[in-house]
């Protein structure tokens, strides 16, 4: 199946100042201001993370908020093996 890829035209109201300051992007780019925004737009979709890694995020640091006890890897590791040892002996 051959697929064709349509261009579909988007208007954007932006104030004079907020004009300017692209053109001036764009220019400073050595691109046009059409070529500047579809960059801008593929790199926001890029970088900004979708809904559900945004929801993992926040549940990420609002788990790493609380403070639950916590000791050094290989101590706690040697006591789950001599916790499973002594288990076993029963």
């Amino acid at each position: 199946m051959i697929r064709i890829a349509m261009s579909i035209r988007l208007q954007v109201i932006l104030n004079d100042e907020e004009m300017q300051e692209l053109k001036k992007r764009a220019e400073l780019d050595q691109v046009t201001v059409s070529a500047w925004v579809r960059r801008a737009i593929k790199h926001e979709m890029r970088e900004r993370p979708g809904k559900r890694a945004r929801e993992k995020l926040d549940i990420i640091r609002m788990s790493a908020s609380h403070e639950f006890p916590t000791g050094d890897y290989d101590e706690m590791a040697a006591e789950i093996e001599a916790g499973y040892h002594a288990g076993a002996s029963h």
